[in-house]
């Protein structure tokens, strides 16, 4: 999943992830409180339940410092390998695997600049 925060881009990882929780233990058997084990063969594990499941997202890399303007627009190519990212007056092209260099394959800054 992208992200775009005004002139950076962010690739996140977003996945589903079950939630777990202790339903019973040394302390409690899930109903009321227990006193501590005095023998070792008393000991037992945690036992975990299903509670819910959730949506997390954990940030993979960050392409910044390409853009002069804001991005507007994100498009991956057929290859998977590789993306483009466009503001106002650029169209950069970035490999996935490298997040501090970009490719800029239009810039109307500099035709804008060359005609005045």
């Amino acid at each position: 999943m992208w992200g775009l925060v005004d002139k950076t881009i962010k690739l996140w990882k977003v996945f589903e992830k079950s939630l777990r929780v202790v339903s019973e233990s040394n302390m409690s058997d899930g109903q009321q409180a227990l006193p501590p084990p005095a023998l070792r063969q008393h000991l037992r594990l945690p036992r975990m339940q299903h509670q819910d499941n959730i949506i997390a997202a954990v940030p993979r890399k960050v392409y910044s410092n390409a853009h002069a303007y804001h991005i507007h627009s994100i498009t991956v190519n057929s290859d998977q390998e590789t993306y483009i990212s466009a503001d106002d007056l650029r169209v950069n092209l970035w490999n996935l695997n490298i997040s501090d260099q970009s490719f800029s394959q239009l810039s109307l800054l500099n035709a804008c600049s060359s005609l005045s």
